[in-house]
């Protein structure tokens, strides 16, 4: 266990379900963290200081300065801070201090995305994760699989555009709520299953008409009961890389959990993609606050 003395910063990712609090050292390194699934979704408001602090606990110092990114800042959050607007560099996600706490607390903004004056996009957390990387990934294109997935364009050290895709969300929808998720169990055992849904959504962008044979190769017996789960992934990640074909030939990071990470690699390998690189996100995120507390100071 690293000594005390080399912590120097907690830093809090608060995502939509889950919240997870870390002490990083001297030099950007995660060295503990606690993990809640008090994610920001589940929090009213109000109540976003009394449950950070029962999960950081012995871990509160007020020496010790507290930065938060994710859905802590959002509308519905802690305290909403407002989207800083591409191109975003470490010195453009200066954070927002919460008034009123015993804590030295303070949120990460969000990045949003203009075309032509009008929003197009928005994200919150996943900037901190990219700020988290190394400089070597700088020019390549960092995908950040999820609920909602983003494929972001990082350049000269800057976030200067990038693209959501409500992946994640519309897999969990169409298992919960429709008829092709019925009996539907969970994703991650036949990646051959997986592999076939991309294959057909890189040959057929038509994405509604696609999801519609999970039903026929269910019934037909292309596709076991058992693999419904894992060839209904394949069609939706299939589809997001399609969409991005664009950047097949661009170096490609993706930054993620190991699951996430090793489908979306497989998906980007079937389509071509012959530069891809997975790195872990939990690292990144820690690193990344790290760099933004380093660049106010």
């Amino acid at each position: 266990m690293q000594s005390i003395d080399e912590v120097e910063l907690l830093g809090v990712d608060w995502g939509t379900t889950n919240l997870r609090v870390m002490r990083i050292g001297n030099d950007g390194r995660m060295l503990e963290s606690r993990h809640d699934p008090r994610g920001a979704s589940k929090v009213k408001p109000g109540e976003f200081g009394t449950v950070l602090r029962d999960v950081m606990g012995d871990w509160a110092d007020p020496d010790l300065p507290v930065l938060v990114c994710g859905m802590a800042g959002g509308r519905n959050g802690w305290l909403e801070t407002e989207y800083r607007e591409c191109p975003v560099s470490l010195e453009t996600l200066a954070p927002v201090k919460i008034a009123g706490e015993e804590l030295d607390i303070s949120i990460v903004p969000g990045v949003s995305l203009h075309i032509d004056g009008v929003l197009v996009d928005v994200m919150r957390g996943e900037e901190t994760q990219v700020m988290g990387l190394q400089d070597s990934e700088d020019g390549a294109l960092i995908v950040t699989p999820g609920t909602h997935s983003k494929w972001i364009s990082f350049e000269n050290e800057s976030i200067v555009s990038f693209r959501t895709f409500l992946t994640g969300d519309l897999f969990a929808a169409i298992r919960a709520e429709t008829l092709l998720g019925h009996e539907m169990g969970d994703a991650g055992s036949d990646l051959e299953a997986f592999e076939t849904g991309v294959r057909r959504a890189l040959d057929d962008n038509a994405l509604t008409a696609n999801l519609f044979s999970v039903r026929t190769y269910r019934l037909s017996g292309q596709i076991s009961e058992s693999s419904t789960a894992d060839y209904l992934s394949g069609l939706l990640v299939g589809a997001e890389v399609a969409a991005q074909r664009i950047h097949q030939q661009s170096p490609i990071v993706v930054l993620g959990t190991n699951l996430l990470c090793s489908l979306y690699a497989r998906a980007l390998r079937i389509a071509g993609s012959p530069n891809v690189k997975t790195l872990d996100a939990t690292n990144a995120a820690a690193t990344g606050l790290w760099r933004i507390r380093q660049a106010m100071l």
